[in-house]
């Protein structure tokens, strides 16, 4: 089958217009030639009626009562018969000095094909008939079927011709069809060459309702893209700047054990840490930039949850993990980002936890919502905001690059969700986010 939609479109319709043109056309031809067969039969059956009345009124030759012109002219196609018992044999004159060739059965009436005098085959219509004298008749009356058949290849020759002509006029009208058909196609084409040549920001027009769905599909994609062209030159301007100052820390300690002075270990480790945490931070915006490009792939967080408490519960023994979910929780998510999420926002309340965290997913509306509280110390509020931004440690005495709630920053804001900080029921910091569904 052809690539092309056209192509397919057409041949399709070429193998549908031949069947139905087939099929059609032969119920046509069997009709018109039972109905033709029917009248040739009506017209020698009239003939025969009128033999018939001749015989039985005064069995006598009934020449002058078959008056058709026909049967005066020698072979000329149309012939009558009658013959009785005792041997007398009236014909028409057309039969000049030949016999039908009559086969008697038991019927009182027959129709039969038979060889005419000339030859060729004709109709015969066959009837006994017993007079009130007592004589046993049979009559017979034929015609060529000749003008049968040429008639019937007549109308055959003009049914394929008008068959052939409503065909292409058919075929003609399914490829106009799908050119109207493929118009907004084409119309998006040219309105997707427009917005990459930058004539315009995004795909407009008035499209089909079938098309419009594609076309707001498309706009939402580039939409997604932009954003996330717009967000790998900030990740690049970020990285940059990020590796500018450790860079610059690096430098000066080299150069100060090139001039023979003591390598300051301490800020030498913080500069490479700050170099492992900001490579490690755009590597995972690279790794999830892909996922930005796509639809929203909904996932259930239910699992990725007990999976990720699973996880950071061998690394802080010592804490209680509550988890309080639904049975299921689809988000318009991916799974990496939801690991990703969880992760960061679980990791840092048990890092600050004293003994419990609790794990809440449920649906209000049309969004999900996640809430992680821990019983710790608690962020201040006037602090609060401090902590989102990169790099930031409100205690300098725990490990840790200070981009978990970054991260989480990054991740909903592609997803175009909210974070709340608070203080929880628990003591320490309460996290809260909602996530919206797409429909």
């Amino acid at each position: 089958m052809p690539r092309s939609l056209t192509a397919r479109v057409i041949v399709a319709s070429l193998v549908w217009i031949v069947v139905a043109l087939g099929a059609g056309g032969w119920v046509i031809k069997e009709v018109f030639h039972t109905s033709i067969v029917r009248q040739f039969d009506v017209r020698l059956e009239a003939q025969l009626e009128l033999l018939t009345a001749s015989i039985a009124k005064s069995g006598e030759d009934p020449a002058d009562r078959m008056s058709n012109p026909d049967f005066e002219r020698v072979y000329s196609g149309a012939y009558w018969q009658a013959e009785s018992g005792e041997g007398r044999l009236y014909r028409s004159r057309s039969l000049w000095d030949a016999s039908l060739p009559v086969t008697l059965t038991d019927a009182d009436r027959g129709t039969d094909r038979a060889e005419g005098p000339d030859g060729k085959k004709i109709r015969l219509l066959t009837r006994m008939l017993s007079t009130p004298d007592q004589q046993l008749w049979v009559l017979a009356v034929g015609e060529n079927e000749d003008a049968l058949q040429e008639e019937f290849a007549q109308f055959q020759r003009t049914l394929l011709i008008a068959a052939a002509v409503l065909g292409v006029a058919l075929l003609a009208a399914a490829f106009l069809l799908l050119r109207t058909a493929l118009l907004p196609l084409k119309e998006l084409r040219r309105a997707v060459v427009d917005r990459h040549s930058g004539h315009q920001g995004e795909i407009t027009g008035v499209f089909s309702v079938e098309v419009a769905p594609l076309v707001e599909d498309l706009n939402s994609l580039l939409e997604r893209n932009e954003r996330l062209r717009e967000k790998g030159r900030v990740q690049a301007a970020n990285l940059a700047h990020a590796l500018k100052t450790p860079a610059a820390v690096l430098h000066n300690e080299i150069q100060k054990v090139r001039r023979g002075e003591a390598l300051n270990t301490v800020l030498a480790e913080e500069a490479i840490e700050n170099v492992s945490a900001a490579a490690d931070r755009h590597l995972s915006l690279a790794a999830a930039a892909p996922e930005d490009m796509a639809f929203p792939v909904k996932t259930d967080i239910v699992p990725v949850a007990g999976e990720v408490v699973r996880a950071i519960g061998r690394l802080f023994p010592d804490v209680a993990f509550d988890i309080q979910a639904d049975d299921g929780l689809i988000l318009d998510m991916s799974k990496s980002d939801q690991f990703e999420l969880l992760g960061n926002l679980v990791e840092n309340a048990a890092k600050w936890a004293k003994s419990r965290v609790v794990l809440r997913l449920s649906t209000v509306g049309d969004c999900g919502v996640i809430v992680v509280e821990d019983d710790g110390a608690g962020v201040p509020e006037a602090s609060r905001s401090r902590i989102l931004e990169q790099g930031v440690r409100l205690d300098e005495s725990r490990k840790g690059s200070g981009l978990g709630l970054t991260i989480v920053s990054d991740i909903l804001e592609r997803h175009r969700s909210r974070l709340d900080l608070g203080t929880s029921e628990l003591g320490g910091l309460l996290v809260e986010i909602e996530i919206p569904n797409e429909l």
